[in-house]
């Protein structure tokens, strides 16, 4: 599967704290977004908000 480009529009204070997270785990800024929505997404399955990728 193919990677998209998501726009998302956000407060700057917020965009300074994820910078923050990114930093601290030397990931990009991206790489931190992206691991932060896989860990949502993840428990949501888990929680069974949504069904698993495969179901």
């Amino acid at each position: 599967m193919g990677k998209v480009t998501v726009t998302i529009y956000m407060e700057e204070e917020d965009k300074e704290a994820l910078q923050q997270l990114a930093d601290a785990e030397e990931r990009s800024l991206s790489q931190m977004a992206v691991l932060i929505v896989k860990r949502a997404i993840k428990k949501a399955q888990d929680d069974g908000t949504i069904r698993p990728k495969n179901s």
